[in-house]
């Protein structure tokens, strides 16, 4: 599954230079659409990814998220993009001595990442991202060292998705966005919806 994602967010993020090769051979002077800068706001659910070695009694892994970015796009095909994750918050409850202990924590990313559109006809199209995540998970440690799961880290950022554009300037986007660890022992990806503007 993960080698599949890979696969398509290499393809979206990649195949377009061709395409942008080809396209700077047509007479056609117009401006796209899509080229230039844009802004988004995205919103939708957080799944995570706890590894704790401790025996654990429950688990909260879903949270809120909302995702706030922009980016500038050169053709059609080829841009760059970064933003701000909230990724919510999640809690692990283990047990520690004999008693039950409950981490809360709350996680977010900043970002920065280049990116490929695919177009399928006027109106639909595949785009993906490739790129680093900074990511953060803050709260109060209540657990010893060894299993602690705040802190923060930079990792790969694998994003794919798709859009459809009911106008020239408006997309509706749906977008699968793995932002790999966040801290030593929290994996998070999201799934999000948004509205993207090109000005």
């Amino acid at each position: 599954m993960k080698l599949s994602l890979i696969s398509l967010a290499l393809l979206c993020t990649l195949a377009p230079a061709a395409q942008a090769a080809q396209a700077s051979t047509s007479d056609d002077n117009t401006a796209s659409p899509g080229v230039g800068p844009y802004a988004r706001v995205e919103i939708g659910r957080t799944h995570f990814s706890l590894s704790n070695a401790l025996p654990q009694v429950g688990v909260e892994h879903r949270g809120s998220a909302a995702k706030f970015f922009g980016g500038y796009r050169f053709n059609e095909n080829l841009g760059v993009e970064g933003g701000y994750a909230a990724l919510g918050s999640f809690s692990q409850s283990v047990t520690l001595g004999g008693a039950t202990v409950r981490q809360d924590g709350k996680a977010r990313s900043l970002y920065a990442a280049a990116t490929g559109r695919l177009p399928l006809g006027e109106s639909f199209a595949l785009h993906g991202r490739l790129g680093v995540s900074f990511g953060k998970v803050s709260g109060t440690s209540v657990l010893p060292a060894g299993n602690n799961l705040l802190g923060s880290t930079a990792s790969g950022l694998l994003g794919v998705g798709a859009e459809y554009r009911p106008t020239r300037n408006v997309a509706l986007t749906v977008n699968y966005d793995n932002y790999g660890h966040l801290s030593d022992k929290v994996q998070a990806s999201s799934l999000v919806f948004g509205v993207h503007f090109w000005f």
